[in-house]
């Protein structure tokens, strides 16, 4: 479920460099760390089974970004394929696929639901 490699570290990431310091996004990277996500999440992935899952974190990024710029599911998921800072903020490379748009809303109603969080 977790991915191991660092993150942003392709010969594509010195790209980040062109987005002012001041972007709003970098700004919230900064200032906020979204790494106890996937840990609040890991007991409702099947860790034995299926195959890996994307990660928490990323997912949730897409959704702060789809709330933070009134975007639907596929917009998100577009604008994250062509936005430098979009990409710098959810700790992908530019190379880096993303998921696709139909698992924002599996991710929305199978793991962000009220009750499963109380649980954890």
């Amino acid at each position: 479920m977790l991915r191991l490699e660092p993150k942003q570290l392709s010969l594509h990431s010195i790209l980040y460099s062109k987005i002012p310091e001041n972007h709003i996004l970098k700004i919230i990277s900064t200032v906020v760390d979204f790494s106890f996500i996937n840990k609040l999440l890991e007991n409702s992935y099947c860790k034995q089974f299926g195959r890996p899952a994307k990660e928490p974190e990323l997912m949730c990024k897409l959704l702060f970004l789809q709330h933070l710029y009134n975007l639907s599911d596929e917009k998100v998921i577009e604008e994250a394929g062509l936005n430098l800072a979009y990409m710098y903020f959810i700790g992908i490379n530019p190379e880096d696929d993303l998921p696709d748009k139909s698992l924002l809303s599996k991710f929305r109603t199978q793991r962000l639901v009220e009750g499963s969080l109380d649980e954890m």
